[in-house]
């Protein structure tokens, strides 16, 4: 899914553009910053590129897209997480239905560029400290401390919210 901006049509003046605008108004900026890339395309030598803060932008922008994947992964866990530690509990279905839900999501959203960078034990560690122990008057079963989230979890959208319950929470 591409979400697609109108931008104003490339002037041959631009402003200048005050040292601080990237963080005081970043959507004025990146307009400027695309109008600029556009004319260098096209032949132009503007100088007023902020090229280390295109950079930065640019790199963040697969960082996000990589942390979101891992949040939703962690959410997915969590949810597993207390189903495992609440059986008993009257809000079984909807933590089954939100965990396979964050589950689909993060699968939409990897990319195998992303294995490497995806921190999934530390997703899991993050799930484990989470966990609303307050939130209960009846006393959890264990959680799996050690437990990891397989990279197929995310890689592979045929492993089901049951192939990541069986990955957490492996028979004793």
């Amino acid at each position: 899914h591409r979400v697609t901006l109108t931008l104003p049509p490339p002037t041959r003046h631009s402003p200048p553009m005050p040292d601080d605008l990237w963080l005081t108004d970043t959507y004025t900026w990146s307009l400027q910053q695309a109008d600029l890339l556009r004319r260098l395309r096209a032949g132009e030598r503007p100088k007023d590129l902020d090229w280390d803060n295109i950079i930065e932008e640019i790199e963040s922008v697969g960082r996000s897209h990589k942390d979101q994947v891992e949040s939703l992964v962690v959410q997915s866990a969590l949810h597993l997480m207390k189903i495992h530690a609440w059986p008993d509990s009257t809000a079984l279905r909807k933590w089954r239905a939100d965990a396979r839900d964050f589950l689909i999501q993060a699968q939409r959203i990897y990319r195998p560029s992303m294995a490497r960078d995806l921190d999934l034990a530390g997703a899991y560690r993050y799930a484990l400290r989470r966990i609303p122990y307050d939130r209960f008057t009846t006393a959890p079963q264990p959680v799996p401390t050690n437990g990891t989230i397989p990279l197929a979890a995310v890689a592979d959208e045929d492993f089901s919210i049951d192939d990541l319950a069986a990955a957490l929470f492996p028979p004793r």
